[in-house]
Parts: structure tokens; C-alpha cells; sequence
């Protein structure tokens, strides 16, 4: 009774019954859709086990929305069938992100609204677009004029209109800010809502309110505070060495380092009925005189920056407690970084990457992070490009050049971009080499398409790999290359018709990694994790005197992570580590974790 009393005071309860009527009508509407299109409401366990509830709240945002369209045009038809879009146009980026990427939205996806330039220009690739859906956009702007062309209605004038939009901003703005009443509408503990497993909250929630709720936990974009005492007795327990570590001088001379991320490189070998060494022939002769293997990413089928992220300032990507776009969503205005540390010790460094400078916010992050310059696309021709995007033989040409622009020792990080998705669509390929390449016999047409299209563009990565080592033999100056691949590409059907020789989903998998040093080729085989890269990277260079690094570095031989029962104490102390070093707050902790100890004389020892 409370909650109708409340209603009827509101502005809504004081609008004409006609009103109320076609309101409670697309607020129905709206529960239909969100139950039908969200996968968290697809089995029917879901539906029996609370399922109107979470359907009721995961239409409240969109409710908002409703109202507000309604308090602004005075129709409420329209602004039903407008919020009707945009909640149908959200569960399709959703499916869409699905199907590539086995992963829901994040808040941060919608940020690409801010510019949606870079965004459209490189996921319109994954959309397409025949004849035949003109004519239901056609009938759909129709639909939209006509029913704009209807006059407002007269009972939504005056205090009543204005009333309506302040409620609906009311709403608005308290919910985003997680306000106190939302918080409890959108329990978390209740609904199994856990930040750092977004899948799995998505499922348990719903999309509409996973994303409410993710954005409550990580809106802040700073570093979680660092556990000092699992850092503290992780350091204490390796001290020993670690002393050691940090007192060894560093190495003389600066060579020159590059460091090549591959866009969805991964060797096809780890598919059943794939030959070994029937493709990377390049990567497999080079690392007979490297040290390479296989490594652990934090992200599949896309999300790029997540590896790259990892990579440049050598921290998992655990450390952000569920954050998962970090140049998007921390707001640091400076992080610890390969590039930072190079630039003291006098490196020229230069990032190159031949996609948007506003993609994934670099133009911003990369400044912050040290990079001196950063390439974009715009320094490329577009008679550069190999089926959608720059090819890996204009980034090698640009690599090679950028070495030689002055004395100081140089550092370039390359990010290819040839070999990035879709790969169910790849205009302009040769189609006699397409013929030619082996394939297993199990593939389906459209798995043969799929992956000839992916080995096509693994063909030229890897030859562009052998190139640009190559080159850098012939040069005077030392230089060691960094090589490895961001992620598996997303290609479900090959992933489903095939299967791996493991037999571990396609998220589980690995990618290869190669450090070769031009002046020291000695081969040298283990596994490892994208985050561990940076410190094996600035050990092979001589530089010993960064105290994070060195620690990580350390720690790498001390610790089996890969035995998860006795890593996790061990693993805890790394991030609390990790968050330390971004927070600037690890110095004083080393300090006081490494100090050395007194010597103890022996007949002190001895006195009672």
C-alpha cells in the first residue's frame, strides 16, 4: 500500500489514467525484451529461480531512459519505441561480442561512443550489410517520422512535463552514482555479483544490471590498494637473492630494442590435424637461436590492450581488480612502464602502431606511460594495406627506419594490425595462394574459408618476423627483438569442427614468444606469462638497477606458478607487489623488507 501511495504522488501517479495505461504497456514491453534477449534468461533454471525479479530490475535503467525520452518529446509512443532500440541495439553488441570474443560488454565498451570514429571504422569490418536489410531500416525510420508527426500530448505540459524529466533525471544520475537505494535494489552479494569475473556475474545478473554494477565496483579507474604484509613476507622470503640481485652492476653498453607485438599470432600446430612446423617456419628457425616457448595471456580473441598492457609495464592484469580496458579506464596520469625506464637510461622511444591514435584512448595513455612519439595509421599509405589494414611489411619498413634516426639507443614497441579480425570477410587476397594452403580435411567450407583467411595473414606475419631479424644481424649495434602474439584469433569454427591437442578450450591456450638477442644467439627453452616478459627483456639489455623488475625477475626462477596449490600465497604477494609499483609505493617497502640485517659477533651470541 506504501508503494501505491508513493506512486500516486509521484509525477507519474498524477498523469491521466490514458497515460498510465500506455506507460504500464511499454514498461511490459520492455520485460518482454530484456527477458527474451539477454542469454542469462535463456535456461529455463533461470526463469524458475527468481527469473521476474532480475528481469524487473534489469529493466529499470532502461525505464530511466524511457521516461527521460518521454518528459523530452511528449510522446510516449515514440519514446517507448526509441528506448525499445537502443535496449534491442545493446543486447546485439552484446551477441555480437559473443560470438567473437566469449565475452560480455563492459561499461568500457560504451566509451567508444565518445569517439566513435576509430570504433566504427575497425568493428564495421565485423558487420555486414546487404541489400535486403534496407527495406526494414526503411520501415524503421518511417515508423520513427511517423510517429514523431503525432502531436504531444496535452495532459504532459507544463509542471507535469517537468516534474516527469526531473524524476527521470533524478533516477538517472543516482543510479550511475550507486547511490544508497540502488545499492540495495542491486544487492550484490544477493546476486552473485563478482567484478572480477564478469562472465560469470553476467549470467547470474543479466547484462543491463552486470553492467550497472560494474561500472559501481570500477568507475573509480585507480590501482586497489596493495596488501603490504603479503608483499612484506613474499620479499622476506626470497631475500637472500633478491639482495643479491639488486647489488649486481649493471651491464655496459645500450643496445637497441625492439619489441613487436603480433596481432592474433598463435601457432596452428596446437589444432588437431595440423602438422607441427608446418607453419611459423620463420619463428621455429629463429628460436633455435633465442630464448622462446609458450605464453600465458590475459585475453582471447581481441582485447589487445590487455597484453599490451601487461607487457609494458610488466604487472598482471589481476592487479586492477577487474579492470579490463586499462588505458580507458585508469585515470593515472603517469604509470611505470617499459618506455619510462628506458627514457632514463637515455633510449629514443617510439611506439608504432598502424591503427587510430584514439583507439583504446594510446593517444593519451602512451605519453603517460614515456613514449617520446607515437606512429599512427596517418603515417601510413593506404597502398599499404593487405586485405583490411596495413600489412606487417609496411610496420617491418617503418621499424627499420625508425633504428637509424639518431645515436641514442633505441626503443620501438610495434603493434602489427594486418592480421586483426574479422576473418570470416579479408577483400583483395590472392586467391591461387589462398588455394594452395593445407588444411584439414575435417573443416566445412566455411571453416576452410575462415582459416585460409587467418593463414594467409599468419604467412606474411611470420616471413615479415624472419625480415626484420634478419636486418637487424646486419646492423653494427647490438639489438635484441622482443617477439610474441596479443592473443588466439577468434575463429569459432575452426575452434569447433577441430579442436586442440590438449583438448583445453580455445581460452586456455597459448601463445608463442621469442627473445632474440643479435649479438648473443643462444637458444634457450621455457614458458612464461606476458607480464614476466618486460623484466626477462631488461635483464637481457644489462639493466639491473630498476628494483621492481629485478624482483620480478628474481622471483620468476623462485616460484613455480604453474603449481597452483603452492603458488597462491606466493601469487597474492606479486599483485600486492604489482599494486605497489603502480601506486609509486614500493620503494619504501623494499626498503624496509631488504634491509640488511646486523651481524650478529659471535660472543654477543654466546652472552646470557
Amino acid at each position: 500500500m506504501k508503494l501505491i501511495q508513493t506512486i500516486r504522488q509521484s509525477p507519474v501517479g498524477r498523469l491521466p489514467l490514458r497515460m498510465v495505461l500506455g506507460l504500464l504497456i511499454c514498461v511490459a514491453l520492455l520485460m518482454v525484451m530484456v527477458d527474451r534477449l539477454d542469454p542469462a534468461f535463456a535456461a529455463p533454471a533461470a526463469r524458475a529461480g527468481g527469473g521476474f525479479g532480475l528481469v524487473a530490475i534489469n529493466t529499470l535503467p532502461a525505464l530511466s531512459l524511457l521516461l527521460a525520452l518521454w518528459a523530452l518529446t511528449r510522446r510516449l509512443a515514440l519514446a517507448c519505441w526509441l528506448t525499445l532500440l537502443a535496449v534491442a541495439g545493446l543486447y546485439a553488441a552484446n551477441a555480437a561480442k559473443l560470438h567473437h570474443l566469449q565475452t560480455p560488454l563492459l561499461p568500457a565498451d560504451l566509451r567508444f561512443l565518445r569517439e566513435p570514429g576509430p570504433a566504427l571504422e575497425l568493428f564495421g569490418h565485423y558487420v555486414s550489410f546487404e541489400m535486403r536489410h534496407l527495406l526494414p531500416m526503411a520501415a524503421g525510420v518511417l515508423f520513427t517520422l511517423l510517429l514523431w508527426n503525432r502531436p504531444g500530448q496535452s495532459g504532459l505540459a507544463g509542471w507535469r512535463r517537468v516534474a516527469l524529466g526531473g524524476l527521470a533525471v533524478a533516477a538517472t544520475v543516482t543510479m550511475v552514482a550507486g547511490s544508497a537505494p540502488w545499492k540495495r535494489v542491486f544487492d550484490a552479494r544477493r546476486l552473485g555479483f563478482e567484478p572480477w569475473a564478469l562472465a560469470e556475474s553476467t549470467t547470474h545478473v543479466g547484462l543491463i544490471g552486470a553492467l550497472l554494477m560494474y561500472h559501481w565496483e570500477l568507475g573509480g579507474g585507480d590501482v586497489p590498494r596493495a596488501d603490504r604484509d603479503a608483499a612484506l613476507s613474499l620479499l622476506q622470503d626470497h631475500g637472500t637473492a633478491l639482495r643479491a640481485r639488486l647489488a649486481a652492476l649493471p651491464a655496459e653498453g645500450a643496445p637497441d630494442i625492439v619489441v613487436l607485438q603480433s596481432e592474433s599470432l598463435f601457432d596452428p600446430a596446437r589444432l588437431r590435424d595440423v602438422p607441427s612446423g608446418q607453419f611459423l617456419r620463420e619463428y621455429h628457425r629463429l628460436r633455435k637461436r633465442a630464448k622462446a616457448g609458450e605464453m600465458t595471456v590475459p585475453t582471447f580473441g581481441g582485447g589487445t590492450i590487455r597484453t599490451e598492457f601487461e607487457v609494458l609495464t610488466g604487472v598482471p592484469l589481476d592487479t586492477l581488480g577487474g579492470l579490463q580496458y586499462p588505458w580507458l579506464e585508469l585515470h593515472r596520469h603517469d604509470l611505470p612502464s617499459l618506455a619510462s625506464i628506458l627514457a632514463r637510461q637515455g633510449y629514443r622511444t617510439t611506439a608504432i602502431h598502424p591503427n587510430s591514435a584514439a583507439f583504446w584512448n594510446r593517444s593519451k595513455a602512451y605519453p603517460a606511460l614515456g613514449f617520446e612519439r607515437f606512429i599512427d595509421v596517418g603515417a601510413f599509405s593506404k597502398d599499404d594495406i593487405v586485405g583490411l589494414f596495413t600489412s606487417d611489411a609496411a610496420l617491418t619498413d617503418r621499424i627499420l627506419a625508425e633504428l637509424d634516426v639518431d645515436e641514442r639507443p633505441q626503443f620501438v614497441f610495434a603493434i602489427s594490425m594486418q592480421n586483426h579480425g574479422p576473418f570470416d570477410w579479408r577483400p583483395g587476397l590472392d586467391a591461387e595462394r589462398l588455394a594452395r594452403l593445407s588444411m584439414p580435411e575435417r573443416l566445412d567450407e566455411g571453416g576452410r574459408y575462415w582459416f585460409g583467411n587467418y593463414l594467409y595473414l599468419l604467412e606474411d606475419a611470420d616471413r615479415e618476423l624472419g625480415r626484420l631479424v634478419d636486418a637487424l644481424k646486419q646492423r653494427k649495434r647490438r639489438t635484441l627483438v622482443l617477439f610474441y602474439g596479443d592473443h588466439l584469433p577468434a575463429l569459432p569454427p575452426v575452434y569447433h569442427q577441430l579442436g586442440f591437442d590438449d583438448e583445453r578450450d580455445a581460452q586456455q591456450q597459448t601463445v608463442p614468444w621469442l627473445l632474440y638477442d643479435s649479438a648473443r644467439p643462444r637458444p634457450q627453452r621455457f614458458n612464461t606469462r606476458s607480464w614476466l616478459l618486460p623484466a626477462l627483456l631488461l635483464d637481457a639489455a644489462g639493466i639491473r638497477d630498476e628494483p621492481y623488475f629485478a624482483v620480478i625477475d628474481t622471483l620468476r626462477s623462485q616460484i613455480d606458478l604453474d603449481d597452483r596449490e603452492l603458488a597462491e600465497a606466493e601469487y597474492d604477494g606479486l599483485l600486492a607487489l604489482a599494486r605497489l609499483q603502480l601506486r609509486g609505493e614500493l620503494p619504501s617497502l623494499l626498503d624496509e623488507a631488504l634491509a640488511v640485517e646486523p651481524v650478529v659477533e659471535p660472543n654477543e651470541a654466546l652472552a646470557p
